[in-house]
């Protein structure tokens, strides 16, 4: 069988060159789904909670499954309709029926057309992306220390949605600054929602542009009149993993 799995969950500490991933450590346990036939894996950062009006991916999971069933998604990174929000329905064999995988939405839908199963959609969003379709492993600061998240997009969220910000410094003093985060930002995590709001960070005309490395310091640079800090819209999925 064809797999689209470039991240193996014996394999943690290393990825695919193929896959765009810069060599980093993972910490956060990666699952196996099933799209279309073949076999795909993403990170599960479990239950999300969210207003209306976000735009959510169906993602059905069998309660009752046979042995080797896992969740199974009809979209990933680059298709029409993609996003790492999925809206969880729930599919269960019906007495007397013998479970058989399922491994897509086609199979899901022949099983429901022969009186198989039932489809229960439920209100549970969660937020799990899938990898393996040229996502960038990147490198931040937290804390004055340096942290790895996948930078797995924009993502569009309705007005009012709990996000983090993201600082990223426009005009750095060079390839070593990287994008900041509130402070003691660790992989794991879950206080925090793995979106992010984007906050531009520049420093000011005159001042020479220095490495910022935590929030403190932006705090500090910008009461010292050295940088402005402006909000933006942009919205980022950038799930912390080491």
């Amino acid at each position: 069988m064809k797999r689209f799995v470039v991240v193996a969950v014996a394999l943690l500490a290393a990825v695919l060159p193929a896959a765009g991933f810069a060599a980093a450590p993972l910490k956060q346990p990666v699952v196996t789904g099933f799209y279309r036939g073949h076999q795909v894996s993403y990170f599960d950062f479990g239950p999300i909670k969210l207003k209306p009006g976000n735009k959510l991916a169906p993602i059905w999971t069998v309660t009752n499954g046979a042995a080797g069933q896992h969740n199974i998604v009809d979209t990933v990174p680059g298709a029409s309709g993609y996003s790492p929000l999925w809206l969880v329905s729930k599919v269960t064999f019906k007495a007397g029926v013998t479970p058989r995988l399922l491994k897509s939405r086609a199979d899901v839908d022949a099983a429901v057309m022969k009186g198989d199963v039932t489809v229960t959609q439920t209100s549970t969003v969660v937020n799990c992306p899938v990898l393996g379709f040229g996502q960038a492993s990147v490198t931040g600061f937290s804390s004055g220390h340096r942290i790895h998240y996948y930078d797995l997009g924009p993502v569009k969220v309705a007005a009012g949605n709990v996000v983090a910000p993201l600082f990223t410094v426009t005009n750095p003093v060079g390839p070593q600054q990287h994008n900041v985060t509130e402070e003691n930002v660790a992989a794991g995590q879950t206080k925090y929602p793995p979106l992010w709001g984007i906050m531009k960070v520049t420093f000011k005309q005159g001042v020479k542009p220095r490495l910022i490395t935590s929030y403190a310091e932006i705090e500090k640079a910008q009461a010292a009149g050295d940088v402005t800090v402006t909000r933006t819209r942009l919205v980022v999925n950038c799930p912390v993993v080491a």
